[in-house]
């Protein structure tokens, strides 16, 4: 029956502090699960890599994500500027997604360059093209798609996939120049 008491597991080696690492054994075709807190990890004799480094580490990279997903994010300001033509606001622009005339792209254009660049990862809209994959808009919409791919591997420390990407972008560069494209 719930108690509504959060029920902790208790460390089988110490059983004084809560286990915060499940480790499974096979040792001989023999499995052996246990339920271990950092310190009584790090004792183990017979396994031979560091746990509680392990551990520890993956304990702060947790606290540092769940930090980040708190930390609300610093929202750029929408500035003050109308369209001289029609008067439509740039906050009334942002807020329903549509223009009042073909004057407020003009009007709008700094602003509109920063969140496209901030946003899509290039200051300039470039659409897609007839002539399928093979075409140059696409070759080139899919390398700044890697691109970005990589950045975030990056920042997410996946190096293997970052690497993976790199490779790609290589090829795909290389494609490009061979057809006298980039």
């Amino acid at each position: 029956m719930w108690s509504g008491v959060n029920s902790m597991i208790m460390c089988d080696e110490c059983g004084e502090r809560p286990a915060n690492i499940h480790l499974t054994t096979i040792v001989d075709g023999e499995k052996r699960d246990f339920n271990l807190c950092s310190e009584c990890l790090a004792r183990k004799k017979e396994l031979s890599v560091d746990f509680g480094a392990i551990a520890s580490r993956l304990s702060q990279m947790i606290r540092q994500k769940q930090e980040k997903a708190v930390e609300p994010e610093a929202e750029t300001p929408i500035p003050d500027i109308s369209c001289a033509q029609c008067g439509t606001t740039y906050a009334a622009f942002r807020a329903s997604g549509r223009v009042g005339c073909a004057q407020c792209y003009e009007a709008f254009r700094q602003p509109l360059t920063e969140w496209m660049k901030r946003e899509r990862g290039a200051a300039r809209h470039i659409g897609r093209e007839s002539g399928g994959v093979a075409c140059s808009v696409s070759l080139r919409m899919q390398l700044g798609k890697l691109r970005r791919m990589q950045k975030e591997a990056i920042a997410r420390e996946e190096y293997e996939q970052a690497a993976l990407l790199r490779d790609q972008i290589r090829a795909l560069s290389a494609e490009m120049e061979a057809a006298g494209d980039e």
